[in-house]
């Protein structure tokens, strides 16, 4: 049930990841296209890789998760001692200290046999709905039954708190925080003699753009020496 939620917000972080390096490398690469597209594939097969490894770890955490249910998790005992209230009398009692208010009482079960130590509260519920010295009433039993919904939902909450907060956790350890081993990688695969001439060849367009830059820069210097020989002449006239 809560699986693909989890994986879901994985991918959709790796997509924004993802479209977030290509828009990177696209403007600041647009002048070398033989280099960005030997940097793009290699940044999103690398993005592709750390997603394999985050939604792994998701799974591995998801199978711990369901391989055991921790009766004995803080939360929940806190909660299973408020749901028991479920089967409280309530009692008027009048003394100095509770000022006449009723006061909810939480009864004590019986067992067949004493129960260990560190058995679980929801273990004892188990064991009073299974039997006792008296039989269960079928009010009872449906209380009982009630009773476990409730914990077994409480339990699911407890669960569901932890996978809130444990995915932005996997998401920033599997992803985020791996993108500065990028750039080691980049130059690992693309910084060699054969590769760094033909990568760093500019594009068509920037090339013929850059002859028709130096031309103009050509003509304006020669604008600029026949003005000041203009001038110099204007100079010479006068004097």
């Amino acid at each position: 049930m809560l699986d693909a939620p989890a994986a879901n917000a994985i991918e959709k972080s790796h997509q924004c990841m993802t479209n977030s390096l290509d828009y990177i490398a696209t403007k600041t690469l647009a002048r070398y296209p033989k280099l960005l597209q030997e940097v793009t594939p290699i940044c999103r097969r690398f993005l592709q890789d750390q997603k394999k490894e985050a939604l792994l770890f998701l799974d591995d955490y998801m199978a711990v998760e369901k391989s055991y249910v921790n009766t004995n998790h803080p939360e929940f005992v806190e909660r299973y001692e408020l749901a028991a209230a479920l089967f409280g009398n309530h009692d008027e009692t009048k003394d100095g200290r509770d000022g006449g208010q009723a006061q909810l009482h939480i009864p004590q079960y019986t067992y067949n046999s004493a129960p260990a130590p560190n058995q679980s509260a929801l273990t004892k519920l188990m064991d009073r709905m299974v039997g006792g010295d008296a039989a269960i009433t079928e009010e009872r039993a449906n209380k009982e039954a009630e009773l476990m919904e409730k914990l077994l939902m409480q339990y699911f909450t407890i669960v569901r708190s932890q996978l809130v907060d444990m995915v932005p956790k996997i998401i920033m350890r599997f992803i985020t925080k791996k993108i500065a081993k990028l750039s080691s990688i980049l130059i690992k695969e693309l910084y060699t003699d054969e590769k760094i001439k033909y990568l760093i060849q500019e594009s068509d367009r920037v090339v013929k753009k850059r002859k028709a830059s130096s031309k103009m820069m050509q003509v304006l210097l020669k604008a600029e020496e026949l003005l000041r020989a203009i001038e110099i002449g204007k100079n010479s006239d006068f004097l």
